[in-house]
């Protein structure tokens, strides 16, 4: 049978296996972010998954607070001038309803003023862009001590919002893109946009 010789000659092409090869590893990557985006936006709420333990995601419950992403952000920018700053508290605002931002304010930190979360030294509470960076890149250096715990997703639009911000901490743009959804693709999208230009989208 003809097809049958043009299957051993493509299985025997060196260029046509590694196609075929590159195509099989990209359809398991788009299932595998598939199915982390539907954990971490599953109703059970959020995820969180300890450094290098990947697959083995609990479920943490969130703090009830009666306002938005939107209107948390919005309290943590009064005072706040600096445009790069706010686009990327707006950005972890929208971002499932204000997860990190309900977790900053909500959560126990037992830190030392210059690491917590929220700085609130001045008048007013703001994100301590320059203090979470600081508690990551020790994470990175104590490679066996977690200090944020989040799943792949959320930590993506962390360390996203932490670069936006202009804190020090070293971003594989490549790496935090490849583990979001369109949604969250269009949120940093915006959150550029905004810090570039000082507009709301």
């Amino acid at each position: 049978m003809e097809w049958m010789d043009v299957v051993r000659a493509l299985a025997e092409d060196p260029l046509a296996r590694l196609v075929v090869r590159e195509g099989v590893r990209g359809i398991a990557r788009r299932v595998l972010r598939g199915r982390l985006a539907e954990a971490a936006h599953s109703e059970a709420g959020p995820v969180t998954t300890a450094s290098g333990a990947e697959g083995t995601e609990t479920v943490v419950t969130m703090v009830a607070d009666g306002r938005t992403g939107e209107q948390l952000a919005e309290g943590l920018l009064q005072g706040v001038g600096n445009e790069w700053m706010r686009a990327a508290t707006r950005l972890l605002g929208n971002h499932r309803d204000g997860y990190w931002l309900r977790r900053f304010l909500h959560e126990q930190d037992p830190q030392p003023e210059h690491l917590r979360y929220v700085d609130r030294t001045g008048t007013h509470p703001s994100v301590n862009w320059n203090g979470i960076s600081q508690r990551l890149m020790g994470e990175m250096v104590l490679t066996d001590q977690v200090m944020i715990e989040a799943s792949r997703s959320e930590m993506a639009m962390l360390r996203i919002a932490i670069s936006l911000a202009g804190a020090t901490l070293p971003v594989s743009l490549r790496g935090v893109l490849d583990v979001l959804d369109e949604g969250e693709l269009r949120l940093v999208q915006r959150a550029i946009t905004e810090a570039a230009t000082g507009k709301q989208g």
